[in-house]
């Protein structure tokens, strides 16, 4: 007797075969798939952490994509999907991009100035972010496009 996922691996093959795809193709686009829900459902933000435990191997399928596209392996119609649903190509640059977003949006409700300390109780993740940029900085260790 084949067990469930056996049986699942064939029927993943035979669709694929029907439709002219590779059961890589198959796997590839039902990881997208769930993605794409993902996004819409986070207001299209498609990230997806490496050891998220509801949703186990889409964190590593997402670091494999990442990959791919640094070393320009990424099939462009695929980059051009994950790129329509908001999949962060580098997630620590997209990171620090909302990071400052939230802190501008902190200064412009307080007359241009944000001071946030890391012992803010408000905006704790703030003030921890804001608290190593300015350790970077005093150590030279802040990219000059950040400054």
């Amino acid at each position: 007797a084949k067990s469930e996922k056996q049986k699942k691996k064939l029927k993943d093959k035979e669709e694929a075969e029907k439709e002219g795809a590779s059961k890589h193709d198959v796997k590839w686009d039902k990881a997208f798939d769930e993605l794409r829900v993902i996004a819409a459902a986070n207001g299209g933000k498609a990230h997806v952490t490496q050891r998220d435990p509801e949703r186990p191997g889409l964190g590593t399928w997402c670091v494999h994509q990442r990959n791919m596209e640094r070393r320009g392996d990424l099939r462009p119609d695929r980059k051009a999907r994950l790129v329509e649903i908001g999949f962060p190509f580098d997630p620590l640059e997209d990171s620090w991009d909302e990071s400052l977003e939230e802190l501008r949006v902190v200064a412009a409700g307080n007359g241009g100035v944000a001071h946030i300390t890391r012992s803010d109780l408000e905006r704790p993740e703030l003030g921890r972010w804001c608290n190593e940029q300015r350790i970077f900085g005093r150590k030279g260790e802040l990219r000059a496009d950040r400054k």
